[in-house]
């Protein structure tokens, strides 16, 4: 009889701590502290920026490289992440407008680009965006006297 009231009170047990387990277990979401996007805009066509040795542009690549964007329309300017934090990969630059730029033949986008390296002499190059077609350029950098 004993032993029939054990088993009674150790299953009731089990089935209780089973519920309240299984009922905890449904109010944790793994996708809770997750946040994703909130723009649903397309960015606009990006622009390549790459940074070459101005004696030896194929063989040695600057890096290491401080960049920052100058001119009229620098809040226009982001990095490939949406950011203003502008950083090379390597020796290039990935940027793109921003959503809300709408450059034109007679409203152009026109920014700086700055580059400094620590061999290398700091160089500036102004774009000018009239178009969202896909842009590509090349700066080659001075070494340092």
């Amino acid at each position: 009889m004993k032993t029939a009231i054990a088993s009674v009170t150790c299953g009731g047990l089990l089935l209780l701590v089973n519920s309240l387990l299984f009922s905890s277990c449904q109010n944790i979401n793994p996708l809770n502290d997750i946040l994703f996007p909130q723009s649903t805009s397309i960015p606009h066509t990006p622009m390549l920026i790459e940074f070459v040795d101005a004696d030896q542009p194929n063989i040695m690549f600057p890096k290491n490289l401080t960049i920052s964007i100058s001119g009229p329309d620098k809040k226009l300017v982001l990095s490939d992440l949406e950011s203003k934090n502008h950083k090379t990969a390597g020796n290039l630059l990935s940027l793109v407008l921003a959503p809300n730029a709408q450059p034109s033949a007679s409203k152009p986008i026109t920014f700086t680009v700055t580059a400094q390296g620590r061999y290398y002499e700091s160089i500036s190059k102004t774009i000018i965006v009239s178009n969202f077609s896909n842009r590509s350029y090349t700066i080659p950098m001075s070494h340092r006297q």
